[in-house]
């Protein structure tokens, strides 16, 4: 008990020099400079199909005939013959939901603000995507496809790499239809472990059911917070690659009849 203590204050007084460092410009970098340093990292990961990085996963992204994820199907209802449409937020040079839903006719609508570069990376790597990402940013997406356009919006690993995640969840809750849903899964505070460095400048963590959003400036704030009067939210920790995770979704409300 003592030893946890003692590390808590430690965390804790950590945590009150990173917001008065952020606060002075001290700490981090510049979001929007950083975001390039992106397309070096794929272009390694993708390098010889692969297999300096995940062949396994590789082959699965470049996999026309993917079934789509059995935890995403369970989300959606769509009879045998109805069209899904799901949104795949920061998706990357290569998204990695599958394409193919049996005896539905599935479209995949990958978005990244860095699609442009992705896809020049692509060619160079003579690498074709089973569907090419679209260029575009999360906080924009009503303008770009309108309300109530999908069945099911999905963000991997991104929102912690936005401007402001909660302005973009706003958004993915606008663009799905009513009794849709937003599924988000990330890496628990990551940018706490990152040293709020470039485009790791927000944290994610569940705590009670709820999905807690902060800065390490001092924001702080919740998914029931913030978006409870437009959808039913639940929230739970997981793992991934051996690193604690929190799993959010947000059930679209049906508007007032």
């Amino acid at each position: 008990m003592t030893r946890r203590l003692l590390d808590y204050g430690k965390q804790t007084l950590i945590d009150a020099y990173v917001v008065v460092s952020r606060r002075l410009g001290m700490l981090g970098g510049s979001w929007a400079k950083s975001l390039p340093s992106e397309i070096p990292f794929w272009e390694k990961a993708l390098a010889n199909q692969g297999r300096d990085w995940r062949p396994g996963a590789f082959r699965e992204r470049t996999d026309p005939e993917l079934e789509l994820q059995d935890h995403l199907k369970a989300l959606i209802q769509a009879p045998e013959g109805a069209v899904v449409r799901i949104l795949d937020i920061g998706a990357g040079p290569l998204t990695n939901l599958g394409k193919r839903w049996r005896g539905r006719d599935l479209r995949i609508v990958p978005l990244d603000p860095l699609a442009n570069e992705f896809n020049a990376l692509l060619a160079r790597l003579s690498v074709r995507p089973p569907v090419a990402t679209l260029q575009g940013v999360g906080e924009k997406l009503v303008e770009r496809f309108g309300e109530n356009s999908f069945d099911l919006v999905h963000s991997s690993n991104a929102l912690d790499h936005t401007e402001d995640p909660v302005v973009v969840i706003r958004q993915m809750l606008a663009v799905v239809k009513p009794g849709g849903l937003v599924y988000l899964t990330h890496f628990s505070d990551e940018g706490r472990s990152e040293g709020y460095y470039g485009i790791h400048q927000w944290n994610f963590h569940e705590h009670r059911g709820d999905m807690v959003i902060s800065d390490g400036r001092g924001k702080r704030t919740t998914a029931t917070r913030e978006f409870g009067h437009l959808a039913s939210i639940t929230c739970e920790p997981g793992t991934h690659f051996e690193k604690k995770t929190v799993v959010a979704k947000l059930r679209k409300l049906a508007p007032p009849s």
